[in-house]
């Protein structure tokens, strides 16, 4: 039976598990139109931007007429965070954990299945795909109810990263592909399809040579011509373990392929690239931009997010879905380390989708360029007692000697470092 409904807006209360809402993701300040309501001001920002008919889920939340939910002890995603050292302490008995905790605990847990599952399969194992189910359902939940808590726990995941492994890789491209299928409204199969595919997609590596996924310096041409046989071969180790859905053996094959008719290994024809293919490969391509591989230093998350906009412009991806993933991760992705018109640096830790050009920064260096104890500010929503700030550029965290992860601690209601 469909636990979904539609109502009026102002039926619209706290607790309550918002499924859908009547405009499209760019007419709204919302990063997902599927989270659990707990800030009232939400309701006030859906009115103010239009917001007519809200559908709500009544398994996941209030129903109609239900006694409102309590406050909730930590803030929604969408406010200014106020950190401290108590969000991160254990719960007392019977509580819940901050977003932080969960997202961090949900990351960890699905890690290390993952590292389980892709150990046996390097032994020679045949692959337990069916033992990665659970996992994409456990993100796939908590991304939907805490994505900016999830999106700060992938970059410290990878800030803290001194070794990418085909597990490490995989599970970033899953993170980030469950957050664009959520965005661009995929059915609950294709969801689990398309995490299946990201945790597995580059499993044709263990048929090669071992050190060629691992290689720091450019590839050869045999290198080369080696390597983009990996997604052919992933089939051939797929066979041997748990049956996986003919959905994910295809989008496994072919997320190397290219709208344009590029790419390899050439299994279809240009224009043909399915779209739930494309939206795991701008995953993959935009983790593959932001890390070390085969020589080329990664790029900043700014110029990976332009690089990919110049990729649509070409037809290598449909436009649509590249604008829906520059609109997901922001023209300045959380983590980003920046430089503001009034001379102080700051790193982004929140979106603001009304202005990709204004999120939420935490000022790490003030006007002299020194260290300042961290102040947090909505550049869409300034004080008006001080100067206007916008950004003027990204900055190198390593040229700058700025060691991020202890600001986005603090970003997801963590203590200093």
């Amino acid at each position: 039976m469909d636990s979904t409904k539609r109502i009026p807006i102002d039926q619209l209360t706290v607790g309550m598990f918002i499924a859908g809402l009547d405009q499209p993701w760019y007419r709204t300040p919302f990063l997902l139109h599927k989270w659990l309501l707990s800030n009232p001001d939400d309701i006030v920002q859906l009115k103010r931007h239009g917001i007519q008919i809200v559908t709500i889920d009544t398994k996941r939340g209030l129903d109609v007429g239900a006694a409102p939910a309590p406050a909730p002890e930590a803030p929604a995603v969408q406010e200014e965070p106020t950190p401290g050292p108590a969000e991160v302490a254990d719960p007392p008995a019977g509580g819940k954990p901050s977003p932080a905790a969960a997202s961090a605990a949900v990351y960890r847990q699905a890690m290390e299945a993952v590292d389980r599952v892709f150990r046996d399969i390097e032994a020679g194992q045949p692959p337990k795909a069916t033992a990665l189910k659970p996992v994409v359902r456990d993100l796939l939940k908590q991304i939907i109810e805490q994505p900016e808590a999830m999106m700060i726990q992938f970059c410290l995941d990878k800030m803290r990263r001194f070794d990418g492994t085909l597990a490490n890789h995989g599970m970033d491209v899953c993170v980030l592909t469950l957050i664009l299928a959520v965005e661009n409204g995929c059915t609950e199969s294709d969801m689990e399809a398309l995490g299946l595919s990201a945790l597995l997609h580059d499993i044709g590596f263990v048929r090669l040579p071992r050190n060629l996924y691992r290689k720091t310096t450019a590839l050869t041409e045999q290198e080369q011509a080696l390597m983009r046989q990996h997604p052919q071969l992933a089939a051939s180790v797929l066979s041997q373990g748990d049956r996986v859905p003919e959905t994910v053996t295809k989008i496994i094959a072919e997320h190397h392929e290219f709208q344009d008719g590029t790419g390899f290994p050439k299994l279809v024809k240009a224009g043909a690239v399915s779209p739930l293919t494309q939206l795991m490969a701008l995953a993959d391509t935009y983790d593959d931009l932001v890390t070390t591989r085969y020589g080329r230093p990664p790029l900043l998350p700014h110029d990976a997010i332009r690089q990919l906009f110049v990729l649509g412009a070409k037809g290598r991806y449909d436009k649509t879905l590249v604008e829906v993933a520059i609109k997901v991760l922001g023209v300045y992705p959380l983590g980003s380390l920046i430089k503001l018109n009034t001379n102080e640096s700051a790193v982004v830790i929140g979106l603001n989708h009304e202005d990709r050009l204004r999120p939420r920064v935490r000022i790490i260096k003030g006007v002299d360029g020194e260290g300042q104890q961290p102040v947090d500010i909505d550049l869409q929503n300034q004080p008006a007692d001080q100067p206007a700030r916008s950004i003027l550029r990204a900055l190198d965290p390593g040229t700058e000697q700025i060691d991020l992860p202890q600001y986005l601690d603090l970003a997801v209601g963590g203590a200093p470092l």
